[in-house]
């Protein structure tokens, strides 16, 4: 009787525990698909900012505008680019992988994507400025 309380209990331990590491599993997956629609957002804030800074060269011939504009230009290319490569290489396909390595991947992937943010975030930044200070008038 004894035996069959404790394989009960075993088993019970095993598939709470497996349904937990799903659980973490998924919270982070979804950690990094909530950072990655913000980037995602942000994508199209770089589309609009490199339009804005291809009409600063039509519209402004100042000296060293079109110097700037490449610069940031520039700059708002490759942290798109950084994005863009990431999507291309993120897998949530976790067939056959332990909870450990899935976890190791999820985390990896956020340290990534949270980086990406960053420089997306600044690059957007940067170019705002530089917007706002040299609007056609």
């Amino acid at each position: 009787m004894f035996k069959k309380i404790l394989l009960i209990s075993t088993l019970a331990l095993i598939i709470s525990s497996c349904s937990d590491d799903k659980a973490k599993e998924k919270a982070l997956l979804n950690e990094v698909i909530k950072i990655h629609d913000k980037v995602m957002v942000d994508d199209g804030i770089v589309m609009q900012n490199k339009t804005k800074l291809k009409a600063l060269t039509t519209n402004n011939p100042a000296p060293g505008i079109k110097d700037s504009v490449e610069l940031y230009s520039k700059l708002l290319d490759n942290a798109d680019d950084s994005m863009m490569t990431w999507m291309n290489k993120f897998n949530p396909d976790f067939t056959g992988k332990s909870h450990g390595e899935v976890m190791d991947y999820l985390t990896k992937q956020k340290a990534q994507i949270i980086k990406i943010n960053t420089k997306l975030d600044s690059a957007i930044a940067a170019s705002n400025t530089y917007i706002s200070k040299n609007k056609v008038k």
